[in-house]
């Protein structure tokens, strides 16, 4: 193609400007549900924060997909528009094999390891080693948060007790 771009694949833009005003208010029930919580007992963080940062993260989704909306409806897409299928099922495999990974007792970090390296596969980025690492250090200090700053825990598996000795 000459330079053009290609918008055959992805939800049309009715459907993505749908899906943003879902996420609005799925954003909306969850910062209203953090409201109900009861505040800290002492300084710090309490229940409400991260449900509180869940729902910026969504809203900023649910404009992202504002946004995408509108720019293809701005390029006129046709109205035959299929889904990438591959792209779905190594997404789909991705998160199912994180699912199993915790029922199997592999852990958080392994299983999302495996959902980050999986996930990116779908997108279009080929299954290396810097992407395995990427995954490996990014669920590692999310483990970390969730386990020591948040006091929540999260599936421990062989990797997640060598870390936490």
């Amino acid at each position: 193609m000459s330079g053009e771009t290609d918008t055959s694949s992805g939800p049309r833009p009715r459907t993505q400007a749908a899906i943003g005003a879902g996420l609005l208010l799925l954003a909306l029930a969850i910062w209203l549900d953090a409201a109900r919580l009861p505040p800290p007992n002492v300084v710090g963080v309490g229940p409400s924060a991260p449900m509180r940062l869940v729902a910026v993260l969504v809203v900023a989704l649910a404009v992202a997909h504002g946004v995408a909306a509108w720019q293809r409806r701005a390029l006129d897409t046709p109205a035959t528009q299929r889904g990438n299928h591959a792209s779905l099922a190594w997404v789909m495999a991705a998160l199912l094999g994180l699912i199993a990974m915790l029922q199997l007792g592999g852990g958080f970090v392994i299983g999302s390891a495996w959902l980050f390296v999986g996930t990116a596969r779908g997108f279009g980025e080929k299954i290396s080693a810097k992407s395995v690492g990427i995954g490996a250090v990014l669920a590692a200090l999310v483990y970390l948060f969730f386990t020591r700053v948040l006091s929540l825990a999260l599936p421990a598996g062989p990797l997640e007790r060598l870390l936490m000795g």
